[in-house]
């Protein structure tokens, strides 16, 4: 029985590393914690991070933005109770759960492991409108850049560090203690594949997007063109392509009003600190004496080569500068520009409507009518939740008997 778990095991594992040509491994001696291994992660791999030969680790992608797992990860006391806080209010939404604390002591990850393949971009949208505290979690898999973490149940290898990575459920109980126990816990702990929607496209987009960030589809040229157009601020966003995707946006802004978001709140010395001779260094152009004159309202190259077409020197706000100092063109800037705006906007307002108080002044403006009802909802779901709330201990003893949360305060 025991020889039948580890190899339904090592196969659920393989699954869960996906085909990635290159994996890593734990390295429990020298600088690096990990080194890649330039094959993909096989069926030995698995039975060797079981066992504790090694510890095998991967980026969790399927081709096609597929995933069997999703994982988060806490580095920090806080972060690890936002974990806390989102696998209570998951387990109650019928998702089967895996906490697993770090024997390093900074926290630990949270696991979501499915019976089958589900889109990677539709199964964190489903957990993040589930629980939303988990937008709080800066890292987590499977990961846009192609980042790997360690695979779960196996044994943390370092120098001054040698332990297995224990499994408890969403109440502090503990399912396994190494790797043999963790193999039964895996093929346990799954959670149907059914319990992930499908979700449009451009609702997914809208994860990272405004209407400065444009959809992939056949007219994708065609807006780009206009992107291009917008950015100085002549002309309005693609009314066509508004028309067909912002009913799906929480967030919506033209590129001007974006421009303007970022220029105000970013000054111009935390791009480019002074020298000793109080310029900045212009290094886009490489040059070895500072002479880019630094203003609380934007910046001048007084270069000799810096001129533009027309003559004047070139300038601009802490946007121009962003786009001097990365060397990429401007509608990408944007685009990055635009992902940051609505994450910080989703995280201030559904905070907020936890909160049971009005979205900051700077979001509102921003927010769509889907945008107000989700906020709308969301409050709805804390008052209720507010009605029952209680704490017992660092684990609630039921997860979903009352919706017990302990809530971070934010203001401590």
């Amino acid at each position: 029985m025991k020889h039948r778990h580890m190899a339904a095991a090592a196969q659920l594992l393989v699954e869960i590393a996906g085909p990635e040509p290159v994996h890593i491994e734990m390295s429990a001696a020298g600088p690096r914690k990990y080194y890649d291994v330039r094959r993909p992660f096989t069926e030995r791999d698995a039975i060797a991070h079981l066992v504790g030969r090694t510890t095998g680790g991967a980026t969790l992608w399927h081709p096609g933005g597929m995933t069997r797992a999703l994982c988060y990860d806490a580095d920090t006391p806080d972060d690890w109770l936002f974990l806390l806080e989102a696998a209570w209010k998951l387990a109650c939404q019928s998702y089967r759960l895996l906490l697993e604390e770090s024997p390093a002591g900074r926290g630990g990850h949270l696991w979501i492991i499915f019976t089958g393949l589900v889109r990677g971009a539709h199964a964190h949208r489903h957990v993040v409108q589930r629980a939303p505290t988990l937008q709080r979690i800066k890292e987590h898999w499977p990961g846009e850049g192609g980042q790997k973490v360690r695979l779960p149940g196996g044994l943390y290898v370092r120098p001054g560090v040698r332990a297995w990575c224990k499994l408890y459920d969403v109440q502090g109980r503990l399912l396994s203690a190494d790797g043999s126990g963790a193999a039964r816990v895996l093929l346990d702990w799954q959670t149907p594949v059914e319990i992930v929607p499908a979700f449009p496209d451009a609702q997914i987009r809208e994860e990272t997007s405004g209407l400065a960030v444009l959809p992939n589809t056949r007219d994708d040229q065609q807006n780009k063109s206009a992107l291009r157009r917008n950015v100085s601020g002549n002309r309005s966003p693609d009314q066509r392509w508004q028309q067909k995707y912002g009913r799906y946006m929480w967030f919506q802004f033209t590129p001007a009003s974006l421009a303007t978001w970022y220029n105000e709140r970013t000054q111009i010395e935390d791009i480019l600190p002074p020298e000793k001779n109080g310029m900045g260094l212009a290094s886009w152009r490489s040059e070895r004496t500072a002479s880019v004159g630094l203003r609380a309202d934007g910046w001048v190259d007084f270069g000799a080569s810096a001129r533009r077409t027309d003559g004047k020197q070139d300038g601009g706000d802490s946007l121009e500068l962003t786009v001097r100092i990365t060397q990429e063109a401007k509608p990408e800037v944007m685009r990055q520009i635009a992902r940051q705006l609505v994450r910080e906007a989703r995280e201030a307002m559904e905070s907020a409507a936890w909160r049971g108080e009005q979205p900051p002044a700077w979001v509102q403006p921003f927010m769509t009518k889907a945008g107000w009802h989700h906020y709308h909802a969301l409050r709805a779901e804390a008052e209720r939740a507010a009605t029952q709330r209680g704490v017992a201990g660092f684990y609630p003893s039921s997860a979903c008997e009352s919706d017990q949360i302990m809530r971070k305060d934010d203001n401590a």
